[in-house]
């Protein structure tokens, strides 16, 4: 798992502090810096190397667009998330131009913040692999996953690619998990890992059975179904 550096380029203090206090929670975090403008973060940027770049558009002294087509000039290495009230197609399409990683358009849903960051993990997983990937795996890469498949109808807070990698990681038949193994190892929260370890046993996906410890605290353990969803 990469722990990352993230600085939030927003005005609003307090929408800013709200942004980093669930990042904090929801991605694997080592340090998490706030600038009010433009020059305050054109200046951390370069100080700091952040791996992450969460960026407003509507800032005091220019606009978001401006600093991610320089950071794109530039071949900056890291991520931006776009998070703003600028929903015009032209700041949207330059956006993607520029290489964002996501766009969030505000209010933001901390859910879909949330499913981003988890994404996020997963691209920085595929790029550590020595072998090749698959095609699912670059399609998630360039984020088209969602757009080329059809939805099918899923549970409030499941979502298809996040699910795709909570399966992934039960491919040996006599690996065993428990919610906290998959949370640590996939970078998701403790509760998202239950929820989708939960739906993957109601889906038969998976089995679950309980341990007990030695000291008498009970376990739920989670495997792979050895049935035709295993295939």
């Amino acid at each position: 798992m990469k722990y990352l550096n993230i600085l939030i380029i927003e005005d609003e203090t307090p929408l800013a502090e709200m942004h980093a206090e669930f990042i904090k929670r929801h991605s694997a975090c080592r340090q998490v810096w706030l600038a009010g403008n433009l020059e305050q973060g054109r200046m951390m940027i370069n100080s700091f190397k952040p791996d992450l770049i969460i960026l407003d558009n509507y800032l005091p002294d220019g606009r978001g667009i401006e600093l991610l087509q320089e950071l794109s000039a530039n071949k900056y290495q890291g991520e931006i998330i776009f998070i703003t009230a600028a929903s015009d197609i032209d700041t949207v399409s330059e956006a993607i131009r520029c290489g964002v990683f996501d766009y969030l358009l505000k209010p933001v849903a901390y859910e879909r913040l949330e499913q981003t960051l988890e994404r996020l993990n997963y691209l920085h997983r595929v790029r550590k692999q020595t072998e090749d990937v698959s095609q699912w795996q670059v399609d998630e890469m360039f984020n088209t996953f969602a757009r080329i498949q059809a939805k099918p109808s899923m549970p409030i807070g499941i979502d298809e690619i996040t699910l795709k990698v909570v399966q992934e990681a039960f491919n040996d038949l006599d690996t065993s998990y428990t919610a906290e193994d998959i949370a640590k190892k996939l970078g998701l929260s403790r509760t998202t890992a239950r929820r989708y370890l939960e739906f993957c046993t109601k889906e038969r996906f998976l089995l679950a059975e309980i341990i007990y410890g030695k000291v008498g605290r009970p376990q739920r353990i989670y495997r792979r179904q050895p049935s035709e969803h295993a295939e």
